[in-house]
């Protein structure tokens, strides 16, 4: 079993290794792939690393709302401003739930979600890195309120992944928002406004 604290500090002390070796400094974006890179090694081998049911087409984690860093937000809008079907996606999904609670988010298509696969997978977010399920059948019971106990996911993987976020936090925009939320905001946004829209949006719980 993980003990998460020291997990946590392991991600923390690796995302603080990785923001500090980008050059030159203080790209949001440039520090987050530097994050998401890091945690590559750090979730492909965990102490207690289930058998993992992730896989390609499975897509029941991205029906959770999930929080973004700044540079995360960033770094999903760059790429998604390049093609305008996925941007406008963003911008209208965020519109319908402007108004809704984190929870009434549970159930609901990423806008970023595609066939059941992400657009953006290879900017994808920590949260979406950091989940590893060892029973796809179990998230789907999640979604529907049907699971009895805690998802069997590896907290190893989840805790090293909420430390390499939070290193975002010392190096950048600090705090935590809800991706649609956030993405749409930063897109509207030009790049002088772009931290205050993103401050400005939903925080996640």
């Amino acid at each position: 079993m993980a003990d998460t604290q020291a997990e946590y500090y392991r991600g923390l002390e690796a995302g603080g290794r990785a923001v500090a070796a980008v050059a030159p400094p203080g790209d949001p974006v440039a520090l987050a792939a530097a994050a998401h890179a890091a945690g590559v090694e750090l979730f492909a081998a965990t102490v207690d690393a289930p058998p993992r049911a992730c896989a390609a087409g499975c897509a029941h984690c991205c029906r959770f709302p999930v929080g973004v860093r700044f540079g995360e937000a960033l770094r999903l809008a760059r790429v998604i401003a390049a093609t305008p079907a996925l941007a406008d996606a963003m911008r209208a999904d965020a519109a319908a739930t402007a108004g809704f609670a984190w929870e009434q988010l549970v159930g609901r298509p990423c806008p970023l979600l595609r066939d059941e696969r992400c657009a953006t997978y290879d900017e994808r977010p920590m949260p979406c890195r950091a989940l590893a399920s060892a029973d796809a059948t179990a998230c789907h019971e999640a979604l529907t309120g049907a699971l009895r106990g805690p998802l069997p996911r590896d907290e190893a993987a989840w805790f090293r992944g909420l430390g390499l976020a939070a290193a975002l936090d010392g190096a950048s925009v600090a705090g935590v928002r809800e991706l649609r939320s956030a993405v749409a905001a930063v897109l509207t946004a030009d790049a002088s406004a772009a931290a205050t829209a993103f401050l400005a949006s939903r925080p996640a719980p």
